[in-house]
């Protein structure tokens, strides 16, 4: 989920976040332990642009998530740069 405010036409600022709650085990051969379950939630902040491109829209946002209460998973920072070009 996500909450924005733009701050100007073309920029937005905001906070993101995620609960991850495996509710199925692991399964296969690879599966050498158990079902493994995992969990974990995750909240940060964002932020998104809107520029132009000769006279195309392009679109970029940069948003970083702290995990934390995890289980059979790792808990720290992850950072996500997305570019959206129109085809």
């Amino acid at each position: 989920m996500s909450a924005s405010h733009f701050i100007t036409s073309q920029t937005h600022l905001g906070v993101v976040g995620y609960v991850y709650h495996q509710v199925t085990g692991d399964s296969g051969s690879g599966a050498t332990q158990g079902d493994f379950k995992s969990k974990v939630s995750a909240v940060g902040p964002q932020a998104g642009h809107f520029f132009m491109v000769d006279k195309e829209l392009w679109y970029a946002n940069l948003k970083g998530y702290y995990e934390f209460d995890a289980q059979n998973r790792a808990e720290g920072w992850n950072t996500w740069l997305t570019l959206v070009v129109p085809l």
